[in-house]
């Protein structure tokens, strides 16, 4: 685990991620879903739980048909209210998309698009779930774990997108006011800690899903060196754990 830690380390995680697609067509109803289920790879020095992953994709899993149902519900009782005027029905259409985001040193970050449309050109409901876990205890990764200890990353991340959104006023509500929670929404990519708000949160909902990322280049003193590591590392620890492996056969 020390080595985990350390900023020489950086793994890619072996996982295999399995594709799924369940889609279908009623005459007013219509789905598209896609979403992952995650595998370990067996081998020497990587290892996931299998209880840690079946809760990941089931917890997956289970968000995207919960929203499903939801919008089947929606659609339904529409439709009935409006049963003796066909010209006042509604389609509604449900997708879900996902994103392997980052996939490193037994961390594990995905995003799932979900989306639906009412009859509308803009969408009727669209969100975006993250699923930022730490493989080894199956805890999930909170944003204050991003960044290393002692750091006031509140203030920071504020200062931040204050900054960012100073820079284009206009696609911001005039009088939006920047709160980092706990549970503050964000996924973690290669490059950078991207953090993102709600539709109609703190721009127009024309606007979509507000995003912000924070380069691990530039915040790199901040940064936990367990989620930010270059190719470089990846390449000369993969050659250290290639020479090990063969000393021990």
């Amino acid at each position: 685990m020390d080595k985990l830690n350390s900023s020489e380390t950086c793994i890619y995680n072996l996982l295999y991620t399995q594709f799924n697609e369940d889609f279908g067509r009623d005459t007013y109803f219509s789905y598209n879903l896609q979403f992952p289920t995650f595998y370990s790879l067996k081998n020497p020095y990587f290892y996931v739980s299998s209880a840690i992953l079946t809760n990941i994709n089931s917890t997956i899993k289970s968000d995207v048909y919960a929203f499903k149902k939801g919008l089947l519900e929606e659609e339904q009782d529409y439709n009935e209210a409006t049963s003796e005027d066909k010209l006042l029905k509604k389609s509604y259409k449900v997708t879900s998309t996902y994103a392997v985001t980052f996939n490193k040193n037994h961390i594990l970050s995905t995003i799932l698009s979900l989306i639906a449309f009412s009859g509308e050109s803009l969408p009727t409901y669209n969100e975006l779930n993250n699923y930022n876990f730490d493989l080894l205890t199956g805890n999930p990764i909170m944003i204050k774990d991003i960044f290393n200890k002692g750091v006031n990353y509140t203030q920071l991340i504020t200062d931040y997108l204050r900054y960012k959104i100073s820079q284009n006023k206009d696609n911001y509500y005039e009088d939006v006011v920047i709160d980092i929670p706990d549970d503050q929404a964000f996924y973690i990519t290669d490059t950078g800690l991207v953090i993102y708000f709600g539709v109609d949160e703190i721009a127009p909902a024309e606007y979509g899903i507000p995003k912000f990322k924070m380069s691990f280049e530039k915040f790199a003193p901040y940064i936990s060196p367990r989620f930010y590591c270059s190719p470089s590392n990846m390449f000369s620890n993969a050659r250290k754990i290639s020479r090990s492996s063969s000393k021990n056969r």
